[in-house]
């Protein structure tokens, strides 16, 4: 009979079954190291209407409060074309309750209801020309453009500028003889502010001979003429489009080292200073003199003192997202509070 020695049996784990899981330990782990270093907070996302008269066939604009570079989908529930700017202008044609919808990213969504009210008996009756007609032609061919837009009693057109097309009907036929891009214009009751512009293309008609020689041609040989899709432009819409812009941009670093000294004098507008850095990015802390601090801390810490500003830097994402600050400033003897 054998001899226990009472000694306890060791376990052992094989090196080969010690080495698969340490060589599958390794990219769950980067993955997941990725996944946490990569997430980024989803944008909140807001609009509001800036328009000063919620009626029918009055202009409202919608400020995109979205803070980042983004894409998006308007939707503003009048079963009109989807619309992808980031702060655009509408125009409802009717009266009614409709619900605005803005999706960022294809994910993050945001909704409002608004109340359209019906356009007042002695308001005047605003056309806002929409123009629909082929996209190209043939030279030679005739085409016809008709006014889409509801109401009106006068309508003028014309072509590249030209008096060829002048016609006071809502529909006119056209026949261009020669080739290129050509620009259709639609002025409705004499309202120039809201003239309406749409680029078609002519095209040269092909031959029996160009017809033969493609049609030898492999499917991936045949070259098709690149005909873009070109609204309506309208120089009023243009212009608010400027107002906006203006308005959603940011200062500049000198101008913002400025409002920073008029704080700590008392004289400076504190909640216009944070709201350039709260709206742009609600995460965005500043290194202060070699820390991370809130604005408001700096506010605090700046104001009523006598300083003076070394450094006010940020850099920026676009004309509307900061995304890092610094800012070095010395406290000089005097202060009011000293």
């Amino acid at each position: 009979m054998a001899k226990n020695n009472g000694e306890p049996r060791q376990f052992r784990i094989d090196s080969m079954i010690s080495n698969f899981f340490i060589l599958l330990l390794i990219p769950l782990l980067a993955i997941l190291g990725f996944k946490y270093f990569d997430y980024q907070a989803p944008p909140e996302v807001s609009f509001e209407v800036l328009g000063d008269k919620h009626m029918a066939n009055a202009m409202l604009k919608f400020r995109n409060n979205t803070a980042g570079d983004h894409t998006y989908e308007w939707n503003f529930g009048d079963s009109t074309a989807l619309v992808h700017e980031k702060s655009p202008i509408h125009t409802y044609a009717e009266h009614g309750d409709y619900t605005v919808t803005l999706i960022v990213n294809d994910r993050y969504e945001f909704q409002e209801s608004i109340h359209i009210e019906k356009i007042k008996d002695d308001e005047p009756v605003v056309v806002i020309p929409r123009i629909a007609g082929p996209k190209q032609v043939y030279v030679g061919t005739s085409a016809v453009f008709t006014c889409s837009a509801q109401g009106g009693s006068s309508w003028e057109w014309q072509v590249d500028g030209s008096s060829q097309m002048n016609s006071k009907r809502k529909s006119v036929k056209y026949t261009f003889t020669k080739p290129g891009y050509k620009t259709i214009s639609l002025v409705v009751d004499g309202n120039r502010e809201f003239t309406a512009q749409k680029k078609i293309y002519v095209r040269v008609k092909p031959t029996e001979k160009h017809k033969i020689t493609s049609a030898k041609k492999s499917d991936g040989e045949i070259e098709k003429d690149y005909i873009p899709e070109t609204p309506e432009v309208y120089q009023v819409f243009k212009e608010i489009e400027k107002e906006i812009v203006k308005d959603e941009s940011l200062p500049t670093d000198g101008e913002l080292t400025v409002m920073l000294q008029q704080i700590a004098e008392g004289v400076g507008d504190k909640e216009k200073f944070l709201k350039y850095f709260n709206e742009s990015n609600k995460y965005l802390m500043a290194r202060c003199n070699g820390n991370l601090m809130t604005f408001e801390a700096i506010i605090k810490d700046v104001e009523g003192k006598n300083i003076l500003i070394k450094e006010f830097s940020t850099e920026r994402r676009n004309s509307t997202n900061i995304v890092n600050v610094t800012i070095r400033y010395k406290k000089k003897r005097g202060s009011k509070n000293d």
